[in-house]
């Protein structure tokens, strides 16, 4: 029967199938990578604000669920270095200009966010985030959530202003 499926022999019709490429598509997976990298950012700021410690861990405090919490932690980070990793591959293909213009500021605040989310990246390939090993002193802490702050406020007013489109 058309439109339905079959789980533990129950079926049920779906309204909607997710068809994966639909979310494929460059222009797509360009508004997900820069969503995503903009609640990162937004995050990660956060995360130094506490000292360092993943937001998630922070309200959820409970041992029992540092395994789970770990494990998605882990995950989004691995998600954060592709989606920088993919967001740095387009600008460079598309001729190192974003928002339609080749700016130093838009390259600027946009570094900062690629380099915060391939550091992520790495941090969950190796398990050492190499950006907290480089200092851990609470001054630069604070210092660097602003610069994320600042960064994905422009970016997002960059990114609004050119139509929701990066490149």
């Amino acid at each position: 029967m058309l439109g339905t499926d079959s789980v533990l022999g129950l079926r049920f019709k779906i309204k909607n199938k997710m068809n994966i490429s639909d979310h494929t598509q460059p222009h797509k997976l360009e508004r997900l990578s820069f969503l995503w990298s903009e609640a990162r950012l937004v995050i990660a700021a956060f995360a130094l604000f506490l000292g360092g410690v993943p937001p998630l861990l922070y309200i959820f405090a409970t041992p029992s669920l540092f395994f789970l919490l770990g494990s998605l932690l882990k995950i989004s980070w691995l998600i954060s270095g592709i989606a920088s990793g993919y967001l740095l591959y387009r600008w460079h293909k598309g001729g190192k200009t974003l928002f339609g213009e080749k700016s130093s500021k838009d390259a600027q605040v946009f570094f900062v966010s690629v380099v915060s989310g391939l550091n992520l990246g790495i941090a969950g390939l190796l398990g050492t985030n190499v950006g907290m090993s480089i200092s851990s002193n609470r001054i630069v802490f604070i210092f660097v959530a602003l610069i994320y702050l600042f960064s994905g406020w422009v970016l997002w007013k960059r990114w609004k202003a050119n139509g929701e489109k990066v490149f």
